[in-house]
């Protein structure tokens, strides 16, 4: 059964003045706000009347972080949220793969992703027979599988890591011989970090992060030298020595918030973060160029409203076939108890 919610003129003219009040530091004018206004007025309502939880990637556009997420997280940060939530109902305004790690560490709540063809060239990049062939020529390695892999990755691998956690888990794990898929610039990055340990990685690479040359960051430093330069994991490690800082989003984010004395940034990911930046601190740069995921942006309103008003369980539950989801779950669990993290789960 559809819902559909009537929106009220009145109703509407306040939802366009709350969303110019959350967006116009992001670019947004007035008529834009207007525009979006019944989307996002129907959203929430339906948000409210079916309980469901909306939560986002720091890479979706602002119209979702600020106007209908609940909260706006990396990918670590979504998992904790939706395990924590009293909601048996998770909107994740993410790509797939992010959507169905919700699902792995919440196995009994529906998990929804308003655009199941939002894929990621990370995750596409490896599969569950690569990783069998790695444990055959590796077979005493751990298997660590990133985020940004299939449930089918995942259900074959030892632990699930995000850009968060994965130092964490790297350096706790005795074992000097570590496969760590399928990122290539991330494995780079650690064996960097890990030099006593041997990390055996893959050929995944971001359509994001991959876009980024050291001409680029270098020729930027020349003409903004007193901007700081944040570089996400998944950057090519050889630029990082041109830059304050290498993390994960919120990492990046925590570094803006640590550092009020720094007016200007260049936040080498992806364009969404920098958009909510630009929303929190007003009063601060965020310059440089950007690069567009086109999985992430692939999640709108509209098809979010349609998620919402149609229930359709075929299209837009995220589901994953019983003997995968078992194995995913362990490799999940495994990780969580390796960093002595003891919950309840969802």
């Amino acid at each position: 059964m559809e819902h559909r919610i009537e929106s009220d003129l009145n109703v509407s003219k306040q939802e366009t003045e709350r969303l110019y009040a959350l967006l116009a530091n992001a670019g947004y004018q007035m008529e834009d706000c207007a525009t979006i206004a019944p989307l996002t007025e129907e959203i929430n309502i339906l948000k409210q009347i079916d309980g469901v939880m909306a939560l986002a990637h720091h890479y979706m556009t602002p119209d979702i972080t600020f106007a209908i997420a609940d909260y706006a997280e990396d990918a670590l940060g979504l998992i904790r949220r939706a395990e924590s939530s009293n909601s048996n109902v998770i909107l994740m305004c993410s790509v797939v793969s992010l959507a169905e790690c919700v699902k792995i560490a919440c196995p009994d709540k529906k998990v929804l992703c308003s655009e199941k063809q939002a894929g990621c060239s990370v995750a596409d990049s490896i599969t569950a027979e690569d990783v069998a062939g790695l444990k055959a020529k590796y077979p005493n390695a751990p298997a660590v599988a990133y985020v940004t892999t299939s449930a089918e990755v995942k259900a074959v691998s030892d632990f699930v890591v995000t850009s968060a956690n994965v130092r964490d888990v790297i350096g706790t794990l005795p074992a000097k011989q570590i496969l760590f898929y399928p990122d290539h610039s991330m494995a780079q990055s650690l064996a960097a970090d890990f030099p006593d340990k041997e990390i055996i990685g893959w050929e995944g690479t971001c359509v994001v992060h991959d876009n980024y040359t050291i001409e680029q960051v270098v020729n930027f430093r020349k003409q903004h030298p007193d901007a700081h330069v944040l570089f996400h994991s998944e950057v090519n490690p050889d630029l990082y020595v041109h830059g304050e800082l290498t993390g994960g989003t919120n990492a990046m984010m925590k570094y803006v918030a640590d550092h009020p004395e720094v007016n200007s940034f260049f936040m080498v990911t992806e364009c969404g973060l920098s958009d909510q930046l630009r929303t929190r601190y007003p009063g601060k740069k965020f310059i440089g160029t950007c690069s567009l995921c086109p999985f992430m942006k692939m999640i709108s309103l509209e098809n979010i409203l349609d998620c919402l008003r149609t229930r359709d369980s075929a299209k837009y539950e995220i589901t994953i076939p019983d003997h995968v989801l078992v194995g995913a779950v362990k490799a999940y669990k495994n990780t969580e108890q390796l960093l002595g993290h003891t919950h309840d789960g969802c």
